[in-house]
């Protein structure tokens, strides 16, 4: 229970630190939503985390074998986070300020492009493929390197004046085979009507077959929908779907769980 109660505080601090370190730009911005910040993918420490702790009974009971424990690679969960804000006031087309009771629905995209040369164990496996030079039983071209993971999550009874906390896990046997994040993007959406710009966090100097992406996230000084558009960049990227998935989803619905959006459940 001890160990339990560590997992489920570190996961608390690190969501609540997360947003309350930028809660003033809650108030920027002239749209409906706004998002106050999103998770980086500088380092990995940006992203990583370990899962709530389950019981070591279990674990014993189903036999699991250690050899995945030695990966370097294997370091757990990426979890992407977004903060956001939603005022109690709203000014519509026609300059009318309408009060805000509550947003029935409000729809979040996320998108990631993962680079499989940025750990060890993914960048051998390329190496292997394309070395070879022809398909593989799950991976029809050799020459694809980077994944593109793209999600739409409707959350319900969204409440103004105050922040919000939303997240999308990958599993950790995905960044065995498909490398490290280098680029984290979230839109915000209220009746398919974007709310406020995209928010977009790439690592440092990214690059999609020697190409940089810089230039296709912002266009005309405008943050953009690059995951829409990233395969006029490069045949090398490869969108993987059923990868993503809704915090409460995942262990990590153990933890803080009140500090989260429900999901929409279709």
């Amino acid at each position: 229970m001890k160990h339990w109660f560590i997992a489920v505080a570190a996961v608390l601090a690190a969501g609540t630190v997360f947003a309350q370190r930028n809660a003033k730009k809650s108030a920027e911005g002239s749209g409906l939503i706004n998002i106050i910040d999103i998770t980086d993918v500088k380092n990995e420490g940006d992203y990583s985390m370990m899962p709530p702790l389950v019981s070591q009974d279990l674990k014993t009971k189903i036999q699991h074998r250690d050899s995945w424990r030695k990966e370097s690679n294997l370091r757990g969960w990426h979890y992407f986070e977004v903060a956001y804000a939603v005022g109690d006031v709203y000014t519509d087309d026609a300059g009318k300020k309408m009060p805000v009771l509550a947003l029935p629905e409000v729809t979040i995209t996320y998108a990631l492009l993962y680079d499989m040369t940025k750990s060890q164990l993914a960048s051998r496996t390329y190496g292997i493929m394309k070395k070879a030079k022809s398909p593989a039983v799950g991976w029809d071209d050799p020459n694809v390197r980077y994944a593109l993971l793209i999600k739409e999550i409707t959350y319900v009874n969204i409440t103004p004046n105050r922040e919000h906390y939303a997240a999308v896990c990958v599993p950790p046997a995905f960044a065995v085979t498909y490398g490290l994040p280098i680029c984290y993007s979230v839109r915000i959406s209220v009746n398919g009507e974007p709310q406020g710009p995209i928010v977009t966090k790439a690592a440092p100097g990214a690059k999609v077959d020697g190409k940089p992406l810089a230039p296709l996230l912002v266009k005309d000084g405008e943050p953009t929908a690059w995951w829409e558009t990233i395969r006029n960049l490069s045949d090398a990227v490869d969108t993987r779907d059923g990868v993503l998935r809704d915090r409460s989803l995942t262990p990590f619905s153990l933890a803080g769980d009140e500090y989260y959006d429900p999901v929409k459940v279709l």
